[in-house]
C-alpha cells in the first residue's frame, strides 16, 4: 500500500505538489483563455486545485489532505493573478509545466514508484 512505503512528510509534499500545481496552471490558462471573467476563473481554479490536493492527501491522512487543500486553495488563487500579470506570455506555462514535471517525477522517485 502507497501509505506505508512513504512516510508522512513525503506524502504532504506529494499532496501540496499535486494540489498547488494544479491550481496554480488551471488559474493561469484560463486567465489567458477568459480575461474578462476574473472572478469565476479564481473560483474554478482555487476549487481545483484544493480538490486535486484534497483528493492526493486522502491517500495518506487527515492532515495531509489538510495541507494539500490549504495549498490547492492558495496557489489556485495566485495563478490567475501570476497570469493576469504575465500579459499573455508563452514561456511561463512551459518552464511551470517543466518544474511541475520535474516535481513529480522527483517525488515518484522518492516514493520508489519509478
Amino acid at each position: 500500500m502507497l501509505r506505508d512505503q512513504t512516510g508522512f512528510h513525503l506524502g504532504m509534499n506529494i499532496a501540496m505538489i499535486s494540489g498547488g500545481f494544479s491550481g496554480f496552471m488551471i488559474g493561469i490558462v484560463l486567465i489567458d483563455y477568459l480575461p474578462f471573467y476574473f472572478v469565476w476563473v479564481t473560483i474554478i481554479a482555487a476549487v481545483a486545485g484544493a480538490l486535486t490536493g484534497g483528493v492526493n492527501g486522502l491517500f495518506y491522512d487527515g492532515q495531509t489532505a489538510l495541507t494539500g487543500l490549504a495549498n490547492g486553495w492558495m496557489m489556485g488563487l495566485m495563478g490567475p493573478m501570476i497570469g493576469a500579470a504575465a500579459g499573455g506570455t508563452v514561456m511561463l506555462p512551459i518552464m511551470l509545466e517543466m518544474a511541475y514535471i520535474f516535481l513529480s517525477a522527483t517525488a515518484l522517485i522518492a516514493a520508489g514508484k519509478l
